[in-house]
C-alpha cells in the first residue's frame, strides 16, 4: 500500500504538471481510499471529477464536471461511473459501503441540462464495457464525445452513435489520443494516435520526477550493498539450480533464454523495488513460497521453473508431484499481455520453441 501510495503521488504530480485537465476516477483508485485522493486533490490542485460516485448519503464525492475554456470555447467534461451489478461489485469491494454509484443514465442527463446553454461542446469520460459506451451515446443526447478506457481498445476511427463520437486509448500510456474539432459553423473532427515510443525524447523534468519515484521505492525496500545490488543483478538464480541434478538438459535450455535475466532488466532500468514490474520479472511475486517485497529473496529473482510449474517446496523435499506439470499458454498470456507483447498468441508455437524442454 505504502508503494502504492507513493507510485499515485508521483502521478498525480506528472500530470499536474503537464496540464492535465480531469482524471475520472476509478474503481482502482478508491483501493487507496476516498482521503487519500483528497490529499493528492488539494496538493496538486489535481483534477479528479465523476458525476455518479457518491458518499453514503448520496453528497457527491468529487467535482461533477468542469467546464474549461479553449480558443474562445466553453468545453465541458464530466466523468461517469459504470453502474452494471459487476463494476458496483467491484467498486464495493474495493471501497465498502463510503462510496454509491448512482445510476449513470440520470447523472449523466443531469449534467447535460446543467450545462445547456453553458458548453460549445460536451465530453463525457466514461469508466465501462464499451457496450455501455454506445448505450450511454444513444440514450444520453447532447455528448459529443465519449472517451472509454476501460476495455483498453485502440479506435484510430471513432466509432460513431447518433452525434456522438466514441473513442479509446489503449492501456498503460503506449499511446496518446489526439482528436481535433473544429467549431467553425459545422463541426469537423479528425482522430489520430500517437504513439509513445523510443523515438520521442524524454522531457526532463518528468524524467527527474520518475527518477525520484524510483528513488523512494528504493529508500522503502532497500538497496543493499553495492555487492548484494551486482548480486541482484546476477543473469542466473540458485532457486532453479536445485531442479539442475535432475533436469540437467531443462535447467540449461533455462539458463539460456531471457526468463533467466528478467531480473537484470528491471535493474538496468532501476525499476527492481516496482511492484507492478516484479511481479512478471521474479519467480511467484507475493505468493506462499514466492518472492516478496519485504524480504526480496535473490533465489527467487528471475522468471524460474516455478513461475510456470507452481510452488517446488514439496517436489524439491519429498519427490510429491510438481503443481503444475504442463503449463498453457493462458499462463503465459498473463505476464506476455497485448501491450507488452501484442502478436504473442499468434507467435506462440515459435516463441515457445526457444524454451522447448
Amino acid at each position: 500500500m505504502e508503494a502504492a501510495k507513493i507510485k499515485a503521488d508521483s502521478m498525480a504530480r506528472i500530470f499536474s504538471h503537464i496540464g492535465v485537465d480531469a482524471v475520472n476516477v476509478g474503481e482502482k483508485d478508491l483501493a487507496l481510499g476516498i482521503p487519500y485522493l483528497k490529499e493528492l486533490e488539494e496538493k496538486y490542485n489535481f483534477p479528479f471529477i465523476s458525476a455518479n460516485l457518491t458518499d453514503e448519503n448520496d453528497v457527491p464525492i468529487f467535482k461533477r464536471y468542469i467546464v474549461k475554456n479553449i480558443n474562445g470555447k466553453n468545453v465541458g467534461i464530466f466523468g461517469l461511473m459504470g453502474d452494471t451489478s459487476e463494476m458496483v461489485g467491484e467498486v464495493q469491494k474495493v471501497a465498502g459501503g463510503t462510496v454509491k454509484v448512482q445510476e449513470i443514465l440520470q447523472a449523466a442527463t443531469t449534467v447535460i441540462e446543467e450545462l445547456s446553454g453553458k458548453v460549445d461542446y460536451m465530453i463525457a469520460l466514461a469508466h465501462q464495457k464499451t457496450n455501455r459506451d454506445w448505450v450511454l451515446a444513444r440514450r444520453v443526447k447532447g455528448i459529443d464525445v465519449i472517451i472509454g478506457g476501460q476495455d483498453k481498445l485502440k479506435t484510430e476511427d471513432p466509432k460513431k452513435a447518433g452525434e456522438t463520437l466514441m473513442v479509446q486509448a489503449g492501456e498503460k500510456g503506449q499511446y496518446q489520443g489526439l482528436l481535433e474539432v473544429t467549431l467553425n459553423g459545422e463541426k469537423t473532427t479528425q482522430n489520430s494516435l500517437i504513439p509513445f515510443g523510443d523515438k520521442i525524447e524524454d522531457d526532463p523534468e518528468v524524467k527527474e520526477m520518475i527518477t525520484a519515484y524510483n528513488d523512494k521505492i528504493v529508500a522503502l525496500y532497500g538497496g543493499g550493498s553495492d555487492a548484494e545490488k551486482d548480486a541482484d543483478a546476477a543473469p542466473v538464480a540458485l532457486r532453479a539450480i536445485s531442479c539442475e541434478p535432475c533436469h540437467s538438459e531443462v535447467v540449461q535450455v533455462w539458463k539460456a533464454s531471457d526468463h533467466a535475466k528478467a531480473y537484470s532488466t528491471l535493474v538496468e532500468r532501476s525499476k527492481q523495488f516496482d511492484p507492478s514490474c516484479l511481479a512478471c520479472h521474479t519467480t511467484r511475486f507475493e505468493k506462499s513460497g514466492g518472492f516478496t517485497m519485504t524480504l526480496q529473496q535473490p533465489e527467487l529473482m528471475n522468471v524460474q521453473c516455478e513461475s510456470c510449474h507452481g510452488d517446488a517446496t514439496a517436489h524439491l523435499s519429498e519427490m510429491q508431484p510438481i503443481p503444475v506439470a504442463d503449463p498453457t499458454m493462458e499462463l503465459c498470456i498473463k505476464c506476455h499481455t497485448p501491450d507488452r507483447c501484442p502478436d504473442f498468441e499468434q507467435e506462440y508455437d515459435a516463441t515457445w520453441q526457444k524454451i522447448a524442454h
